[in-house]
């Protein structure tokens, strides 16, 4: 495991906050059964938040991954153990969990059918990491300008994927499996390391009038035209581009303004409770994901969500709960990258 001092903290910050609005994604799914959420202008407006889960991880992926040094067969040894063990760990519990809770029944088309589908997410991140290589290369010929030549094309498919204007099924055929991904994954490279000659608060304070406008966008076309918002629309990249900014240029902005308020607040978070709990999260992000669904399943049991005001009262029950669980199996020995620890 790695220590706390060896991490970048905002990257931490940033998948804390990522699994965060993937638990929130998932209790809103599990709304009353009898309400569709994708019709549901108040869980749509919920969603205009918890979208940005999945983006983030992603990103944080590129930002940690890309224009670096390293053999073909280190890194699939080493990613895919990272993402099989865990996955295949969590997987046979929930197997178990749903079958004991229906009569010990193993017939995985009935499985399935009560929610014990394998994570997509799982089927996502392996495609990512059998192209990343590509990029890298790509990434360490062209630097920044092929970056920037990638994140062009890929927006430019992405709004012609959103669009009415033009028959979409050919192009909607990219990113049909990795294309939106591993274009967040560029994404969080350049953000990470592009230098936009910005003054840090500056870019804080504009990239969060940016943030909270679309957001708000968001939420109006969700609360009243029911209008839903996925990982591949350009209002959610425009969402988590700033959210990242936003983390980056304050990290930056508390290393060279130590004295300033904004920055003793920022350092106090660092190294205070919350701080530790920002780590625990980050580094538990994986186990979480994949134990959460198990979870959820057993709060419904006990919970069911019937009322909108119950949403925060289950999201926030799974997340003490699963953040509880991951940091016992943290200590104990050897377990760690078994449950997906890292």
């Amino acid at each position: 495991m790695v220590l706390m001092k060896d991490r970048i903290f905002y990257f931490d910050e940033l998948r804390a906050l990522a699994i965060l609005f993937v638990l929130l994604a998932h209790v809103i799914q599990y709304f009353p059964i009898n309400i569709n959420y994708m019709t549901s202008p108040t869980l749509l407006s919920y969603l205009t938040i918890s979208r940005m889960g999945v983006p983030l991880f992603f990103m944080l992926s590129g930002a940690l991954l890309l224009n670096k040094e390293y053999s073909l067969g280190s890194f699939f040894k080493k990613r895919f153990t990272r993402v099989l063990i865990p996955a295949a760990f969590w997987y046979i519990i929930l197997l178990i969990s749903v079958a004991s809770a229906n009569g010990f029944n193993f017939d995985l088309a009935y499985l399935w059918g009560q929610g014990a589908e394998f994570p997509w997410f799982v089927c996502a991140i392996i495609g990512v990491y059998l192209v990343m290589p590509v990029f890298n290369s790509f990434i360490k010929e062209y630097g920044m300008k092929g970056v920037e030549y990638f994140i062009l094309i890929w927006v430019i498919l992405l709004i012609l994927t959103n669009s009415c204007l033009v028959e979409n099924y050919y192009i909607g055929l990219i990113f049909a499996n990795v294309g939106i991904y591993i274009g967040y994954a560029v994404l969080g490279y350049y953000l990470a390391n592009n230098d936009f000659n910005i003054y840090s608060l500056p870019m804080v304070v504009f990239c969060l009038i940016i943030f909270i406008a679309t957001i708000g966008y968001n939420m109006y076309n969700a609360f009243y035209f029911a209008v839903p918002v996925y990982i591949e629309s350009i209002s959610i990249i425009i969402q988590c581009s700033a959210l990242f900014l936003i983390f980056r240029y304050l990290s930056k902005f508390a290393v060279f303004n130590p004295k300033n308020s904004l920055s003793k607040v920022h350092n106090f978070v660092e190294k205070s409770i919350i701080g530790r709990i920002v780590y625990i999260l980050s580094i538990s992000s994986y186990a979480i994901y994949l134990m959460h669904i198990i979870v959820v399943n057993f709060l419904l049991q006990y919970y069911p969500i019937e009322t909108f005001n119950l949403i925060p009262v289950v999201f926030l029950l799974l997340a003490i709960i699963t953040l509880a669980i991951v940091f016992v199996l943290s200590k104990i020995p050897g377990l760690n990258k078994i449950v997906g620890i890292h």
